[in-house]
């Protein structure tokens, strides 16, 4: 079935992440359906768990945990996994997107790799036109990411990950 970029721009779903625990379960529910190539866009405030994201998906792909850490000041860390490269970006600090093309997120992207990119929707003209978002947010106490799609690669997952199939 074929999607015009209407029906594309409205794919979401938003999960409620209820504490750690629950985080990592749907990281790792994600990290099941993922497979290069595929830019991960995250976004959200300080603290909202992006990087603790990051670190449970790599985790799942069968990095050691210990090795993922925030890129914030080094703005860009590669990791080996059982699925090929993990990059794994923060444009934070960036202040002009032609600073993420200095890093060469257009070529990360069109590799065969995985990339997550913290903190995408300061920049977002760097990324790929099919890439599946994450938002992740508070509101009080409670934690919510929403997932959103924006080519027919990252709406094929959104949908799996919707509709898993019967075991």
């Amino acid at each position: 079935m074929e999607m015009d970029e209407g029906e594309l721009a409205e794919r979401r779903h938003v999960v409620e992440l209820t504490d750690e625990s629950a985080t990592r379960r749907f990281a790792q529910e994600i990290a099941q359906l993922l497979s290069p190539p595929l830019t991960i866009a995250l976004n959200g405030a300080l603290g909202t768990g992006k990087t603790f994201f990051v670190r449970a998906v790599g985790q799942a792909c069968g990095v050691p945990p210990e090795e993922i850490t925030s890129p914030t000041y080094v703005l860009l860390q590669r990791y080996s996994s059982r699925r090929g490269p993990i990059y794994h970006l923060d444009l934070y600090r960036l202040n002009h997107v032609d600073e993420a093309w200095d890093l060469g997120i257009d070529e990360l992207c069109e590799g065969n790799n995985l990339v997550f990119i913290e903190w995408a929707e300061r920049f977002p003209q760097a990324l790929p036109p099919d890439c599946l978002t994450i938002e992740f947010r508070m509101e009080g106490s409670r934690r919510y990411a929403r997932l959103s799609a924006s080519g027919p690669r990252s709406s094929d997952i959104l949908q799996q990950f919707l509709d898993p199939p019967a075991d």
